[in-house]
């Protein structure tokens, strides 16, 4: 994916288009395909053959890609120089005119429909699943909050270790450094859940009323695994292994071999991930592993296809315009989906009688009618914010490149 980040500073002018990388943009193809055949099973003619909810994991490759571009613009343009608050803000600045624009109208769509819904304002705020598990209103907001919230404190804690590091820290030390803490970070909270879970901390905290009643869902032995897959507090860290990512391709000059066998052992790993899936969390059989490793382990699987997306061979145009577009497409597609297959599949359920045979134009019909929503806003929203950005800061500073 193209990205833009813009330096308050004026800089020399660079050339203002660049080529897209095939590679990245079918990873976010694949991810958002992945992620609309997990939410729509019921309207899936091939429901019955595959375990399509497992693919509602491909969301930790849109954390991944987030990171690895994230982490680029962070490295090439707010440490190069020194970071400062002055940089940071503008950072902020950027980040929020790409995702925040297009947020708001899916957020005022589900409002909308669904306007009985108390606690909007946390919504607003991306305050939804910071502290307790993610509602039912706008249910796959919850990705969104993890990664805003990671853009928020990413930059500041580099800048609070800038500070401790003084002259003995350069950009990339400091870098990695913050890398370092927010794994650290997302290990030990993974930990003392896993800790409270299996001492049944979570009974007595609620009985003690030191915890909201939301977290009745952790109470053993029905402990939800998935809602604490979707809090802030757990997954802060899943962005910041695309980062680690950012870092070793500035650093090292990896050959295509090299590319080649990390996509392979990511490849393997991926299926591994879902077999573990399989066998333990789809059977309540959870444990350290599955509790604690599970997840960062599936962003490691797709951390390990990104050298290998940076330098894949492009194929014939054809192909390259239609994962082009199902990528340009997929944060509006993401952000809108959900509400679309709810009513869709609502209304297939209430007419499934009259409507025998009919499953698939149904299923595909509701895939086109999303992409064509996501087009749209992809079009009026989303790309008239990113050329603001162009006017409000002049200078761009493109990374799309490896």
């Amino acid at each position: 994916m193209i990205e833009n980040f813009t330096l308050p500073r004026k800089k020399a002018k660079v050339p203002e288009k660049t080529e897209r990388i095939f590679g990245l943009d079918l990873m976010r193809a694949g991810s958002i395909l992945m992620v609309f055949l997990a939410h729509s099973m019921p309207l899936n003619p091939l429901d019955r053959y595959f375990p399509f909810g497992w693919l509602g994991l491909g969301v930790e490759a849109f954390f991944v890609l987030s990171g690895f571009l994230i982490g680029r613009i962070i490295l090439r343009t707010v440490l190069q120089p020194g970071i400062s608050l002055e940089t940071v803000k503008v950072f902020w600045v950027n980040r929020w005119l790409r995702t925040l624009p297009a947020y708001f109208v899916a957020l005022a769509s589900y409002y909308y429909f669904y306007s009985d819904m108390r606690n909007i304002i946390y919504y607003v705020f991306f305050a939804q699943n910071i502290f307790t598990p993610a509602q039912g209103f706008f249910p796959h907001s919850w990705s969104l909050a993890v990664e805003e919230w990671f853009y928020i404190t990413f930059p500041v804690a580099l800048l609070g270790i800038s500070a401790l590091a003084g002259n003995r820290g350069g950009h990339r030390r400091i870098y990695l450094r913050g890398i370092m803490l927010f794994v650290a970070l997302g290990l030990a909270t993974k930990s003392v859940y896993h800790w409270m879970y299996h001492h049944d901390m979570f009974t007595y905290l609620l009985y003690e009323n030191i915890l909201m009643p939301s977290w009745k869902t952790f109470v053993p032995p029905s402990g939800d695994w998935d809602s604490m897959r979707k809090m802030v507090m757990f997954r802060i860290d899943a962005i910041a292994y695309g980062c680690l990512v950012a870092y070793a391709l500035e650093r090292y000059n990896l050959s295509y071999k090299t590319r080649v066998w990390l996509l392979g052992l990511g490849g393997v790993l991926l299926l591994l991930c879902f077999q573990v899936i399989e066998h333990t969390v789809a059977g309540s059989k959870i444990n350290f592993f599955v509790d604690v490793l599970l997840l960062p382990m599936f962003c490691v699987t797709f951390a390990l296809m990104l050298p290998f997306a940076v330098s894949c061979p492009r194929p014939g145009q054809f192909w390259v315009k239609i994962v082009t577009h199902v990528s340009l497409t997929s944060y509006s597609f993401y952000l809108m989906h959900f509400l679309v297959l709810d009513f869709a599949v609502k209304w297939y359920e209430r007419n499934e009688a009259e409507l025998s045979g009919w499953q698939w134009p149904v299923f595909l019909g509701s895939y086109f009618f999303i992409y064509l929503i996501a087009f749209f806003m992809y079009k009026f929203i989303e790309l008239p914010f990113m050329n603001y950005r162009k006017k409000l800061f002049p200078n761009p500073v493109h990374i799309s490149r490896s």
